[in-house]
């Protein structure tokens, strides 16, 4: 069954909101799935390169399509009004250490001085990651840092950020 990607504002994680029609469908095929935050493999319906895991933590999107908030898809290059096709991803690993780093000089100079914010909003905010995936983080809710993943461990496709995860930054040199 396909749907459709839309982006929205007014939303402050890394979540997908989907619509009941589809949540429906996933609760018959797994029981109790409402109380569990599901990773998810959106798939392309129109290219062969169009792949991205997200997460969904039990929000309904208030239409028919699958909700993402705009700067988080920017970040993963989802594209608004995208078709895609929606799976379950079984068996996610927990990731125990997650390396990321701020995007810019500017991202690195909000993190300093909002670390311990950050530190808690990143696992509100954010559930899977993988390699190279680079996310938004809102702080104080209005002011985006841009996180880039740059290793995951265990090394695998995809890990799922628990609340006993470490975190590492990697340095910022400036030149």
């Amino acid at each position: 069954m396909e749907f459709e990607v839309r982006h929205v504002g007014g939303i402050e994680n890394c979540f997908v909101s989907l619509p009941l029609h589809l949540i429906q469908i996933l609760e018959s095929t797994r029981p109790g799935l409402s109380s569990q935050v599901l990773s998810l493999e959106l798939r392309s319906s129109s290219s062969s390169s169009g792949l991205w895991t997200v997460a969904w933590s039990g929000a309904t999107s208030s239409s028919s399509s699958i909700e993402v908030a705009r700067q988080f898809a920017d970040c993963i290059s989802l594209p608004d009004h995208m078709m895609v096709q929606v799976r379950v991803v079984s068996n996610v690993t927990n990731a125990t250490l997650v390396t990321i780093e701020p995007s810019s000089e500017d991202d690195w100079e909000v993190l300093e001085l909002n670390a311990e914010q950050a530190e808690a909003a990143i696992l509100k905010q954010v559930r899977t990651v993988h390699e190279a995936m680079k996310f938004p983080l809102w702080l104080h809710g209005h002011a985006i840092i841009t996180f880039s993943v740059v290793s995951t461990f265990p090394k695998k496709p995809v890990g799922k950020m628990m609340s006993t995860i470490c975190f590492s930054l990697a340095v910022f040199i400036c030149y």
